[in-house]
């Protein structure tokens, strides 16, 4: 019983265990990701030592290798162990001379076979419902003949979603839609999953990105029982936090609101990056304000006047937090998940926090819609133990408080004023807990225990 993999951890558990024989089609716009769908399941199972067919009707094999190679499928490596085989046919043949070709290349033994694409066969003998029988019927048998995995691609038109390929749906037992259309100005990379037996499908539709160096990146809502009740405990970097909110766990999302006229949250970075020397872990700071020179000359400078070295600093910082910068207006909402979750994949962090997480909640006047996309991002994460902390001003009441509602503690800092005073005050909301207050004398013990820790990382370097 041969068993193969899709080799995209996300879809593969949508669609289940793929036993031989089975057939995939993957129908789709132009320029939607088809070939390149089709090739990372060829090349994933190449890996795993099945022998791969790709038969194309369109695409000579040099142009084919050096797309691929950009995505980091290495098809010239398997092909020279013997596990890969690329095939051009020309469409200058008929159905029955293209049908013959195909059974003498497929004779030569192969556990997967991709045929690129059954369009223009089936538009050929359009006129012919015997010979759309008889086509139809060989693609059927040939998983079978193959006893092995058949993908079969086919083109959709721009703008249409209908296959329109007579009963071909029927004859599989997966398929796959890839869309992209055009949202907020932005193109949207859609995934559909129309069928699939053995498998429910709960989500339909799905993001996915295009990745160079990675190939097709999918990027699957979790199912809430599959998100684990309580990670790994986790120590806090000072004794008043310890001693009134308690220990964190893996996987725990924190919010952190300043004042509107609040910008960049330099004491938020310093407590994350003590939590994470606390804990021997690895941050992802994303910023959609500033970029990431600005952010780690601002975290140096304040540890500087803290009279930790700048060199030694830099060297910290390097060590636990990579910093990259988006501008999320440059893509639509569910692309900038996409490309967000894109770098968790290839950084694997602990903890990823979100700077300037304000911005997004401007980007649209539904903020409905842009929850959505980021409890869906909050609790992937999660799923994966990655602890994420947002930070970002008050906007109002409304999308706090929102956001607020799935976070496992708050923090929100509001200034109270007064005739000749201004006081600070940070409420602390911790889930299934009552709220507490810190004062501003408690928030500045916590911040020293905080740079002592990262002062004490500094005192181990080695000197150069």
């Amino acid at each position: 019983m041969k068993k193969f993999t899709i080799g995209i951890s996300n879809l593969e558990d949508l669609l289940g265990t793929i036993i031989a024989p089975y057939t995939i089609l993957i129908a789709g716009h132009p320029g939607s990701g088809k070939t390149t769908l089709a090739a990372s399941v060829c090349y994933a199972n190449a890996l795993r030592g099945h022998k791969c067919l790709y038969l194309s009707l369109y695409e000579d094999k040099e142009k084919f290798y050096r797309f691929m190679d950009k995505l980091g499928l290495r098809f010239t490596d398997v092909e020279s162990r013997g596990l890969f085989k690329y095939v051009s046919l020309p469409l200058t043949l008929n159905v029955n001379d293209i049908v013959n070709a195909i059974g003498e290349v497929v004779s030569e033994g192969y556990d997967i076979v991709v045929i690129d694409s059954v369009t223009a066969l089936l538009e050929s003998i359009e006129g012919s419902a015997t010979k759309r029988a008889w086509l139809l019927n060989y693609f059927y048998q040939l998983s079978k003949l193959i006893n092995g995995l058949l993908i079969l691609i086919s083109e959709l038109p721009y703008g249409e979603e209908r296959l329109g390929l007579g009963s071909i749906e029927f004859i599989t037992d997966s398929v796959l839609i890839l869309k992209h259309r055009v949202e907020e100005r932005f193109l949207v990379r859609l995934l559909e999953i129309r069928k699939t037996r053995g498998a429910p499908i709960y989500v339909a539709e799905i993001p996915f990105a295009i990745v160079q160096g990675r190939g097709i990146e999918i990027f699957t809502p979790p199912l809430l029982e599959k998100i684990p009740e309580q990670g790994e405990e986790l120590s806090p970097p000072c004794n008043v936090h310890k001693e009134t909110i308690g220990h964190f766990h893996r996987g725990f999302l924190v919010n952190v609101f300043y004042p509107s006229n609040t910008i960049y949250g330099k004491d938020a970075l310093i407590y994350v990056l003590a939590f994470a020397i606390k804990n021997s872990m690895k941050i992802l700071l994303i910023s959609y304000i500033s970029p990431p020179s600005t952010l780690i000359e601002l975290i140096s400078r304040t540890l500087e006047r803290y009279g930790i070295d700048n060199e030694k600093a830099l060297k910290i910082i390097e060590k636990y937090i990579t910093v990259r910068a988006i501008n999320p207006y440059a893509y639509s909402t569910s692309q900038l998940v996409a490309q967000e979750l894109s770098l968790v994949n290839e950084f694997k962090p602990d903890i990823v926090v979100f700077h300037g997480a304000h911005v997004i909640r401007l980007i649209a006047s539904n903020y409905a819609s842009i929850f959505r996309e980021v409890y869906n991002e909050v609790m992937y994460l999660k799923s994966r133990g990655i602890n994420i902390v947002r930070i970002g001003n008050h906007i109002d009441d409304y999308t706090t408080n929102v956001e607020a509602s799935i976070s496992d503690v708050t923090f929100r800092s509001v200034h109270e004023y007064h005739e000749d005073d201004i006081k600070t005050r940070i409420y602390v909301f911790r889930r299934y807990r009552e709220p507490i207050v810190f004062s501003l004398s408690d928030f500045v013990k916590c911040l020293e225990e905080c740079v002592n820790i990262i002062r004490s990382e500094a005192f181990n370097l080695p000197n150069e």
